[in-house]
């Protein structure tokens, strides 16, 4: 079995600012999402929906390649 190289030095901080980057990402397209369910004429209770899911889902995937990518 091959074993995991090392983490970089500066590890920890990198790693802080991919998760931020993560985040930020995440609430802008949620946003955009829930923009759009206005723009397109659905209920608030909708546009949230439609705004939480796009966010839950962007955050997840950001996660997951960061995981990856490491």
């Amino acid at each position: 079995m091959t074993q995991l190289p090392p983490p970089p030095a500066g590890g920890l901080s990198q790693r802080a600012l991919l998760i931020i980057i993560a985040l930020l990402l995440g609430l802008l397209t949620g946003l955009t999402a829930g923009v759009l369910a206005i723009l397109l004429h659905a209920t608030i209770l909708g546009a949230v929906t439609c705004a939480g899911g796009a966010f839950i889902a962007v955050t997840m995937l950001l996660f997951r390649i960061c995981e990856l990518l490491r």
